[in-house]
């Protein structure tokens, strides 16, 4: 069943005690003979990977760290993390990377994991960077990415892949993934983004392709529950502080001098209230 926008309604597992599982989609929801294969780090001559380091398949995190003794087990979210069984041989592997939105702090530091990692741990040797966000893929704009391409980006700005907003066209996109032979897609981006990434999901299911759609959420407001941090967000309370302090300075000259400094976070306010204990010279917030 899928909502107006046109992606799936949330896929809800439930247990004994009030447990609720708030689970993520699955290429096996859809491809009931789906073979799985030995997870490559278990072999590789470089990692001493004992069992314990994978993740269980029933793991999950809880959304209410706190509660009381008879309290119901409540909601819970899919633990990410390597498993022992995979869906794709690494040699079969075609991945693909874009970025789209705004620009963020780290975002080539994203990539360039995401290709060292792909290749360095799990033996992909075909990854693309897919140029200018989701228009990209249709306007057959690549770049082929390689540890060696991707080595010292992590010290620059921005993206090496390009951004944009818009230019999401879902039939499109997933034509372009299925002629190239894309199995795999890392989406980097933001709230619209990720509506993109869950329609794009959702045609792919609808073809019945063998394609996994992974949303790496681009946010500098931390404005994520359950995770720790969401990447740029240290970057942005930093340069948050520089601006803090100069208006400081300045208020300070002048009899009766106020400093305003106007952040972002839309909704939230985590930049503020870190850049306000960090430089410990606001008044209010």
């Amino acid at each position: 069943m899928s909502t107006e926008n046109g992606c799936a309604e949330p896929k809800l597992v439930t247990g004994d005690a009030g447990y609720v599982l708030e689970d993520v989609p699955h290429l096996s929801d859809y491809i009931p003979d789906l073979l799985t294969y030995t997870n490559p780090l278990q072999n590789h001559h470089a990692y001493s990977v004992v069992k314990q380091y994978f993740v269980n398949v029933d793991d999950s995190v809880t959304k209410k760290i706190v509660v009381g003794r008879s309290s119901p087990r409540g909601t819970h979210f899919r633990r990410a993390g390597p498993r022992q069984k995979v869906c794709f041989e690494s040699d079969e592997v075609l991945a693909c990377i874009v970025t789209c939105g705004g620009l963020c702090p780290g975002l080539n530091t994203v990539i360039r994991e995401l290709v060292c990692g792909l290749h360095d741990m799990y033996g992909v040797n075909s990854i693309l960077g897919i140029e200018d966000g989701y228009k990209g893929f249709y306007s057959r704009n690549t770049i082929p990415l390689r540890p060696k391409v991707v080595n010292d980006i992590h010290r620059r700005g921005g993206t090496i892949l390009g951004t944009s907003r818009g230019g999401h066209n879902t039939s499109k996109i997933v034509d372009s993934i299925q002629d190239r032979g894309i199995n795999q897609v890392y989406i980097i981006g933001g709230d619209g983004t990720h509506k993109g990434a869950a329609m794009i999901f959702e045609e792919i299911r609808r073809r019945g392709l063998k394609v996994a759609v992974v949303g790496i959420p681009k946010t500098i407001d931390n404005d994520i529950p359950v995770i720790d941090k969401s990447f740029g967000f240290d970057t942005a309370v930093e340069e948050a502080q520089r601006a803090i302090n100069a208006a400081h300075v300045e208020g300070e000259s002048i009899e009766n001098g106020i400093g305003v400094v106007k952040l972002m976070g839309r909704d939230s306010g985590f930049i503020a209230m870190y850049a306000t204990l960090a430089s410990r010279d606001v008044a209010a917030v």
